[in-house]
């Protein structure tokens, strides 16, 4: 079994821009979509031709970005898709939902090519055992629990691709204070390692996996949830999402195609 080790992103990941058709005709479901990286990552998917199905709970905000994705496909042409919708309350979703989601996809697609997981719950910053249990059942039912049930659901889609990935959000938090967030992030790090393992690494034509599952630790980000981590943090003092798409996109894209069951994270920047 592969250990946990982590693989510095390259500058060249970072600068990763997808070119011509690389994501043309290919579907993208992005959970967590109306999150700051999700929103970023959705666009960023829209801009490159993919079609972009948008994952989250609060329905309003879905419907803008949405909206935006609508105005990019009409400034794009001819070989941009129409985003699709799926509401999900990753907190109370059972096993069955999922798995309705898993066949409204395959009804509306038949396939899909990317599975990127970037919905994220904070849940409370404080000792261990002063976390209500309310409060660590739901950062695990969204960090984790979700990430394990929208996987396997979306596996049989994901097999109709010829080329598919399934991307995995981290965030290396193991010290104090970071509770049911840092346990869950830490978890989703181990799923993706145990998934690969047990893969049946059934491969595509060039030779590689046929589904690539791998991980990325974007570091710190400028984002809703970090500012609810740090209120008194300055805009100036991390980046936006947009500085690590690229990672992102080199992944769903499979540009580097024989990597699987690895986990890059971004080193600290200037």
């Amino acid at each position: 079994m592969k250990q946990n080790t982590y693989t510095p992103i390259s500058e060249s990941q970072l600068a990763f821009t997808p070119q011509g058709s690389q994501l043309e005709n290919r579907v993208v479901v992005i959970s967590g979509s109306t999150g700051g990286l999700g929103t970023a990552l959705s666009k960023a998917c829209a801009m490159a031709g993919a079609t972009v199905v948008l994952l989250g709970r609060n329905l309003q905000k879905l419907e803008a970005l949405y909206d935006v994705l609508e105005s990019i496909k009409l400034s794009s042409g001819e070989n941009a898709h129409q985003p699709a919708i799926i509401t999900l309350n990753q907190e109370v979703a059972t096993e069955v939902d999922y798995q309705r989601i898993s066949e409204m996809l395959m009804e509306e697609f038949g396939k899909i090519d990317a599975l990127v997981h970037t919905a994220a719950d904070l849940g409370v910053m404080t000792p261990v055992p002063a976390i209500a249990q309310s409060d660590w059942a739901r950062v695990m039912s969204v960090n984790l629990t979700s990430a394990r049930l929208l996987t396997n659901a979306c596996l049989p889609l994901l097999e109709q691709s010829d080329n598919a990935s399934v991307v995995y959000t981290l965030d290396d938090k193991s010290s104090a204070y970071w509770g049911a967030y840092g346990v869950s992030k830490a978890a989703v790090h181990q799923l993706m390692t145990i998934m690969v393992d047990e893969s049946d690494t059934r491969l595509n034509d060039q030779g590689n996996a046929r589904i690539a599952m791998n991980a990325i630790d974007p570091g710190p980000m400028r984002t809703p949830l970090r500012r609810k981590a740090f209120p008194g943090e300055l805009e100036t003092e991390t980046e936006p999402p947009e500085a690590v798409l690229g990672v992102f996109l080199s992944l769903i894209t499979r540009s580097e195609p024989s990597l699987n069951g690895v986990t890059l994270k971004r080193q600290p920047y200037t």
